[in-house]
């Protein structure tokens, strides 16, 4: 078992009844690394967090911190800082108070006490509030003290169960910043949950994608651009589905045709398929390119449609396109849709064969 690791889990397994909420579960997680957990409800990542946090024990594997194993040692003797969703702050305690709490417990001296607040309440930008009792900040000033909280007692470790989940879109998009800036100024080893790909994907420097207790993948932000398997290619960003078969399996290239009789190609990435093969066929909206006129190359692909539906979303706008039968959604820069696509309008859309992604059909079709 290596010692080089802030954190391992080594086939860790959690059960509740029968139910297996996280099966064989196998990570390792540098110094000083932001690593989130991501997935839908119910996958398992608060789970493994809580065994990690000593809240929950595992039924099988193991579990190190700094190259200790930590199978059945109390959560307090586990050197670590944990932030929840809600604040967790004791309403009749001044903020100097609620942020000390974790020294007192460990019988620091006043000195000292008041060296370490003081910095961290530097550190989150709140010096002001220490005399200031919760009711009296906001929802992100409360949120930012319970993040100085979990790192006054300076942990190996600390954790965010959700902590931005409660909070408005903009103070969301400002404390991820701060979470961000705090981490890698401190240099603290991090696990963050979430189920919110956009702070994933901010926030990380690998992720764990998580689904039904099991992993699907782990990697940086950039290999989610090469997803190992179609739950995350869907779970995370927005994509178009086509169903299809394998028409002809060339040495670099999938030659294939869509339900709806649209023949196109993709990037071969591996050699799982063969010809007659059902597949599942996907393309992000932001890969698509529309033109008026037909561009004719054979190194795309492409298909005419109509204009059905133009949203303005700000940064970008998204359109709805009629290829015949099925209904493509086309993410454009907000400056080069402008306007010019209108409902009715006849358009034709194209995309690369590397920007196409392609996965076994499974038997029922999904």
């Amino acid at each position: 078992m290596s010692k080089s690791f802030d954190v391992e889990l080594i086939n860790v397994q959690k059960k509740f009844g029968t139910n297996v909420v996280v099966d064989d579960f196998n990570l390792q997680i540098e110094q000083g690394e932001c690593v989130s957990f991501l997935g839908p409800s119910g996958c398992g990542k608060t789970t493994t967090l809580n065994m990690i946090a000593g809240f929950l024990e595992p039924d099988r594997g193991d579990l190190l911190i700094k190259g200790k194993r930590m199978n059945g040692t109390p959560s307090n003797k586990r050197d670590l800082g944990m932030v929840f969703q809600t604040y967790s702050l004791f309403p009749h305690m001044t903020i100097f108070e609620n942020v000390a709490y974790g020294l007192k417990l460990r019988k620091v001296s006043k000195a000292e006490t008041k060296r370490r607040v003081d910095k961290v309440l530097d550190l989150v930008k709140l010096p002001h509030v220490a005399e200031r009792y919760p009711k009296q900040l906001s929802g992100g000033q409360r949120q930012r003290i319970a993040i100085a909280r979990a790192l006054v007692t300076e942990p190996t470790l600390l954790l965010l169960d959700e902590p931005l989940s409660n909070l408005d879109a903009k103070l969301r998009e400002e404390l991820r910043e701060e979470i961000k800036r705090l981490q890698r100024d401190i240099g603290v080893t991090t696990i963050f949950v979430t189920h919110d790909q956009e702070e994933a994907l901010y926030m990380s420097n690998r992720i764990v994608v998580l689904d039904h207790g099991k992993v699907e993948q782990i990697g940086t932000p950039w290999d989610n651009n090469r997803p190992a398997s179609e739950f995350v290619h869907t779970f995370i960003g927005k994509s178009n589905r086509l169903t299809g078969v394998v028409e002809r399996v060339l040495d670099h290239t999938l030659e294939l045709k869509t339900d709806t009789g649209i023949s196109l190609r993709a990037v071969r990435r591996n050699d799982c398929f063969a010809a007659g093969d059902k597949v599942s066929i996907y393309m992000r909206p932001e890969s698509i390119a529309l033109h008026v006129e037909q561009r004719h190359s054979a190194a795309t692909n492409v298909a005419k449609g109509t204009v059905k539906l133009t949203s303005f979303l700000g940064a970008y706008s998204e359109c709805e396109i009629d290829i015949g039968q099925t209904v493509l959604t086309v993410r454009l820069q907000s400056v080069e849709q402008d306007g010019w696509l209108s409902p009715g309008m006849h358009v034709y859309t194209e995309w690369k064969p590397e920007d196409v992604f392609v996965f076994a059909r499974k038997e029922n079709g999904r």
